[in-house]
């Protein structure tokens, strides 16, 4: 009898230390979804890369009259140096945080510091995990998303500011370093050469506190391109049919069609490699997905990334959608890279971007890829020309602009310094890129422009003579 009540009482033991045990590894996402195998998401992190999430603009302010930008981490690796401080800032348990307004915070670029602006958007919390913070303090409850990060680096206490859209959140830490921030932004104005910005309030007299260049200091190299993709090498596309379906050829159905295309087709997923390079991946959804969970599809996304083709050494998250498929709830994730430190947009109609997945946690049933590689020739020098800056852009291409945003707002005419007014504060942003005409499979010369970001189009005018390239609706 002793020996059976023994055995109830281990029995129970052991049922009371499963449910413990359970609950221990019990994952809790934001977003509302969780789950249950902390192995197998422990797995996935290991694709995790801050790189991924990178801002698309950095704004230096020296002081008060001078002040940058530019869009390539590349040679002072200034968000690389930010990383440690703001996974402290997320981390910590001695913050202090108030609200600040908008123009409290618009005065703080006459102070000297360093703003990060994103292209996207980010959870907070989601960029507290990138960083390795695995428990987030309250600052993700105080701002939720963020569209850039200031760092104040003048002599007194140093603090930041996250922001989304018009509410500033500014932090303090008592133990935060910024040395190394500093020592960059120091040497950055000693070695000169540099392109000085100004807010529009200023320049134009317009309520929009963008920077633009009044005069450019130096011209933008001349880069010739090719298609990542040998598509005229058999081999080569086979190759990568294996990487996808991770299976011999032998055991993958191949399609040529008549225009050169491949058709790679195992089980019910399907791969698309068109002649000009473009990639197409589409397998179906496993199980339903009814909740979507915003970190759970960026770690598979990053996983497929970094499991198939290289990834581009500037790549970097521009865009996140949600996206719905019958039932199913998922993310549309657009990613976009740099070429010789600029963002680089593509002139077709056949593709939309660079690098596009549609996943629904933790499966991936579409991706898109078109990358261009840099050719290394000795083509690729400073172009002689002196460029035009985009306040010159503005002036000569301002009936233009303005003929479409009277057209699509229906305005009748009026004021003309008004209408002008209007316009210009409705301008979103405007920096320096390169287009690729994608024409030619390889030697194709990227054309640099001034993109101009207004609420409804993007315009790409010619750097060097003011000329339309590229106008897209947003």
């Amino acid at each position: 009898m002793n020996r059976e009540r023994f055995k109830t009482i281990l029995l129970l033991s052991l049922v009371c230390l499963s449910l413990y045990l359970v609950t221990k590894v019990w994952v809790r996402f934001p977003y509302g979804t969780s789950i249950s195998f902390e192995e197998e998401v422990a797995v996935l992190e290991d694709y995790l890369s801050i790189d991924i999430i990178r801002p698309h603009k950095y704004l230096i302010n020296f002081n008060e009259d001078s002040h940058t930008i530019f869009h390539s981490d590349i040679d002072n690796n200034l968000w690389t140096s930010a990383h440690s401080s703001l996974g402290n800032i997320l981390s910590s348990d001695h913050i202090e945080t108030e609200e600040v307004s908008e123009e409290e915070y618009i005065s703080y670029h006459d102070k000297r510091s360093i703003v990060f602006y994103f292209p996207e958007e980010f959870n907070v919390y989601i960029l507290a995990r990138f960083l390795d913070v695995p428990q987030p303090n309250n600052i993700v409850d105080k701002i939720q998303s963020v569209d850039s990060i200031y760092f104040y680096l003048g002599k007194d206490k140093p603090f930041l500011v996250f922001s989304h859209e018009d509410f500033h959140l500014k932090i303090y830490e008592s133990s935060i370093k910024l040395e190394s921030l500093k020592s960059k932004i120091n040497a950055m104005e000693n070695i000169g050469n540099i392109t000085y910005y100004y807010p529009m309030r200023d320049t134009v007299d317009v309520n929009n506190n963008i920077y633009i260049p009044v005069k450019m200091s130096k011209s933008i190299p001349m880069v010739y391109v090719e298609n990542e993709i040998n598509t005229d090498n058999i081999g080569d596309l086979r190759n990568i049919a294996e990487l996808f379906f991770q299976q011999d050829i032998d055991y993958i159905r191949e399609i040529v069609e008549n225009n050169g295309s491949v058709i790679y087709l195992h089980d019910d997923r399907v791969l698309k490699i068109n002649h000009r390079g473009f990639l197409e991946y589409h397998a179906p959804l496993e199980e339903k997905v009814t909740e979507r969970n915003l970190y759970i599809s960026l770690v598979t996304a990053s996983e497929f990334l970094f499991s198939n083709l290289p990834v581009p050494k500037n790549l970097y998250l521009s865009k996140i959608e949600e996206i719905e498929e019958g039932e199913n709830l998922g993310y549309r994730f657009t990613f976009k890279y740099r070429i010789g430190g600029l963002p680089v947009v593509l002139k077709s109609e056949v593709v939309e971007d660079f690098i596009q997945l549609e996943v629904f946690n933790k499966y991936v049933t579409s991706y898109k890829r078109f990358i261009r590689k840099e050719m290394d020739t000795e083509a690729s020098s400073l172009d002689s020309r002196d460029m035009l800056s985009a306040y010159d852009i503005i002036n000569m291409n301002y009936e233009l602009i303005r003929k479409d945003y009277v057209t699509r707002h229906n305005m009748e005419d009026g004021d003309e310094d008004l209408i002008k007014e209007e316009i210009l504060s409705r301008i979103v942003d405007i920096y320096i890129a390169y287009v690729d005409p994608c024409e030619n499979k390889t030697g194709e010369r990227l054309i640099g422009v001034w993109i101009v970001k207004m609420e409804d189009y993007i315009y790409a005018f010619d750097v060097y003579d003011g000329n339309l390239v590229v106008k897209k609706e947003q």
